[in-house]
């Protein structure tokens, strides 16, 4: 029987491979999850193919030399610049599915910007994309598209002093192409309107025959 058992025992240097294997087998399969958790991380942390949410500030509706046009002053929390120009995509597109105009005009600031009209020029515009369907009847407007963003990040003040980086018209054909979501910012004064419309007491609907009425409650 020992002699059998002898005969069986595995050698030193078979034992040695085999732990070899089993320890590089083992690693490669730690590595396949770890490369497996890398690549759910980074698709989680891809950002939006449609931008990000984003806070109606205004929108305004102008008459200018008989075109209308409609002006969109919106809001993003701390978002980069291809955010930001991909969430102006975005709404400008859902607002020309809402609403019929010669010229559209979607900036956005940051949540810390000005809130004055005055004010949105300059550093404190991170993202503006302007799109006319028919760019041969608005002056300035080549193609049916024009869209920038700051490629810094606001400040305190909700200022950028980056650099102002262009989009053409096939890199914004091809961004508004991935988009999965055709929604317009969340806008506060609406919401409210819509509560107060909701709160607000119904009137009694007076009787076609008022006097057959008072008929009914006064005479017993």
């Amino acid at each position: 029987m020992k002699a059998i058992l002898s005969k069986l025992r595995p050698s030193k240097r078979l034992v040695v491979i085999l732990a070899t294997a089993f320890a590089v087998s083992a690693a490669s399969g730690g590595a396949a999850v770890y490369v497996g958790r890398d690549r759910l991380a980074a698709h989680l942390s891809e950002p939006s193919a449609s931008g990000l949410e984003c806070t109606t500030l205004r929108t305004l509706k102008l008459d200018h030399r008989g075109q209308r046009w409609i002006r969109m002053h919106v809001k993003t929390d701390r978002a980069g610049g291809p955010d930001r120009v991909r969430t102006a995509l975005r709404v400008v597109g859902a607002l020309a599915g809402k609403e019929q105009a010669d010229l559209y005009q979607v900036v956005v600031l940051d949540a810390a910007g000005p809130e004055d009209r005055a004010s949105v020029r300059g550093a404190a515009i991170g993202a503006e994309v302007l799109f006319a369907p028919g760019p041969q009847s608005v002056k300035g407007m080549d193609e049916p598209f024009r869209a920038s963003y700051n490629d810094g990040a606001a400040n305190p003040d909700g200022m950028f002093h980056g650099k102002v980086v262009s989009l053409g018209l096939d890199e914004v054909q091809t961004i508004m192409a991935k988009m999965d979501d055709r929604s317009l910012c969340i806008d506060p004064t609406a919401a409210e309107a819509q509560a107060e419309g909701a709160e607000a007491p119904v009137a009694p609907k007076s009787s076609d025959h008022p006097a057959a009425s008072a008929e009914a409650h006064g005479g017993h």
